[in-house]
């Protein structure tokens, strides 16, 4: 019998609210594998982003979060010669949009499966934080929606809080080159100004009250951060006047998604066009080509087709 999982992109931070805030995007990577006992004529294939690219077998991050939901589990009958495995890819690589999450959260998921689903959902987030080392990407990835992730005292399991999806659409223009994740980490200082924050205490406090009031004409000013956006700003050419254009066409808030380099903005549905096309417009003038999205936020998280 073969499994399919679907499990949605997601975008981080929203601004300030640094390794804490994640919300799912209804832009997909779907996997899938089947369990062939006795067989030496198994399959590994790859659709779709990173098809060229990414790697086949043991090294694929997929199988290797496969490996440690058998190893979490117990379970030693699966390897790569009695399984059929398949992921077609529609997020992105290494443009701040949880690809990396989604194959990690895949690759449990279809691990449990074969499993008999012996974890529910808040343990595929706990043993996917402990693969991907944060949590902000993967607790969407699995559960949908728009979420405050926070890793308890102990370190082991990690805290949840699900705000009110909003009534918005988000727009991700997404530039032509890639930024690695490790990359756009190391940029970081390893010390922040007092000042700093404040300044970013006083907007994750907003952009919390945006969300659960549903006064969007908030996220403008809750959006803005001192914490990671002006480090990573190096690396993504006019990174505020595409945030600028975005705001002058429509948009409530404008933010860096994840790491970068893909930037994104939240709008009511009727501006959402003016949005993307002005985004992608302000980056054409840089010599930048990208591709905009304009998505819906995902309620679901993982699912099993």
């Amino acid at each position: 019998m073969k499994i399919k999982i679907r499990v949605p992109s997601t975008t981080a931070n929203l601004g300030p609210g640094f390794d804490v805030f994640g919300t799912a995007l209804s832009l997909y990577n779907e996997f899938e594998t089947e369990y062939v006992p006795d067989s030496g004529e198994t399959s590994f294939i790859l659709e779709g982003e990173g098809k060229d690219s990414l790697p086949k077998g043991e090294k694929n991050l997929v199988w290797q979060s496969m490996q440690e939901t058998f190893k979490f589990l117990g379970e030693n009958k699966y390897n790569l010669r009695n399984l059929n495995i398949k992921i077609n890819a529609g997020v992105p690589l290494s443009r701040g949009l949880g690809s990396s999450a989604s194959a990690i959260v895949g690759g449990i998921a279809l691990a449990n499966a074969l499993c008999e689903d012996k974890l529910d959902k808040s343990q595929i987030a706990d043993l996917g934080v402990k693969i991907e080392g944060h949590p902000d990407n993967i607790v969407p990835a699995v559960f949908g929606g728009l979420c405050i992730c926070s890793k308890d005292e102990t370190g082991d399991r990690n805290a949840i809080v699900h705000l009110p999806i909003p009534k918005l659409k988000a727009v991700l223009c997404v530039p032509a080159f890639e930024l690695k994740t490790e990359r756009a980490r190391r940029i970081l200082p390893e010390s922040l100004d007092l000042k700093d924050v404040v300044f970013n205490i006083s907007r994750v406090a907003m952009l919390t009250a945006a969300f659960c009031s549903g006064d969007y004409l908030l996220l403008k000013q809750g959006m803005q951060d001192k914490i990671h956006q002006p480090y990573r700003e190096k690396m993504i050419p006019a990174m505020n006047e595409v945030f600028e254009a975005a705001i002058s066409a429509g948009a409530y808030g404008a933010f860096l998604s994840g790491s970068g380099p893909t930037l994104a903005a939240f709008c009511a549905e009727k501006v959402a066009i003016d949005v993307q096309k002005a985004m992608v417009e302000r980056w054409e003038k840089e010599n930048i080509s990208a591709k905009a999205h304009i998505l819906d936020f995902d309620t679901k998280g993982i699912f099993k087709i």
